[in-house]
């Protein structure tokens, strides 16, 4: 499913992936309203009394900080934590999956994405990209791959990578029926942080949609 090519390991070695792909799931389904101010109250009790430096410093938050630090960049799960604990921002949509998604990666606080499998060439391969790769991110806008940072491919391109996200094509829309999430791990993310991170996302898709079985769960790495 999923190689790593010799280029992530020159540069960041220990880098994994964590893949989690289930078929049979709904798009539309409605996301537990109980669950998510679950999530939400204990995002808050865990972190709502810390200072953003603070936060900075707290695991994995800080692995992904430094990531981004290199390139110039601030981590944007760690800004919209911020907008959560102060109320100022909630996810609204009417997708169970994307909600799911979201809420995940808020509780893990480990970077994640979303893909329609059917809409991919497998196998995927996670690479540094050289800065030349072009690509229409999921906001419809073509954008180039920043040098250095870490993307992961398709046989027909780049479909997403940590600094520029998602790519448009593969994205999660209401005709989905098989999902793909990545879960971007750098140096210094361990492979239990992975799993259950995984692990809970796949319970709250299950929860809403029933039906939906599970083909992979599985973390990559070199060797």
């Amino acid at each position: 499913m999923v190689t790593i090519d010799e280029s992530i390991g020159t540069t960041y070695p220990g880098t994994k992936m964590g893949i989690l792909v289930m078929k049979g799931v709904s798009y539309s389904g409605s996301y537990d309203e109980s669950e998510m101010t679950q999530v939400l109250n204990g995002l808050r009790l865990r972190y709502g009394h810390l200072e953003r430096k603070e936060l900075k410093e707290l695991y994995p938050i800080a692995v992904y900080v430094a990531y981004y630090k290199r390139f110039g960049y601030n981590y944007h799960l760690l800004a919209q934590l911020e907008s959560v604990l102060k109320g100022k921002k909630a996810l609204h949509t009417e997708s169970g999956l994307l909600q799911a998604m979201f809420l995940s990666e808020l509780d893990g606080m480990l970077l994640t994405a979303g893909h329609d499998t059917a809409r991919l060439q497998l196998p995927l391969q996670l690479k540094t990209a050289t800065g030349t790769e072009a690509y229409e991110s999921i906001s419809g806008k073509v954008v180039t791959a920043v040098s250095g940072d870490m993307m992961l491919c398709d046989s027909s391109g780049t479909i997403s990578s940590i600094l520029r996200g998602p790519d448009y094509k593969s994205r999660i829309t209401s005709s989905i029926t098989e999902v793909l999430f990545s879960i971007y791990a750098p140096p210094g993310i361990d492979a239990n942080s992975i799993e259950t991170n995984l692990k809970k996302l796949e319970k709250s898709i299950r929860a809403f949609s029933p039906s939906s079985k599970t083909e992979l769960l599985q973390i990559f790495s070199q060797g």
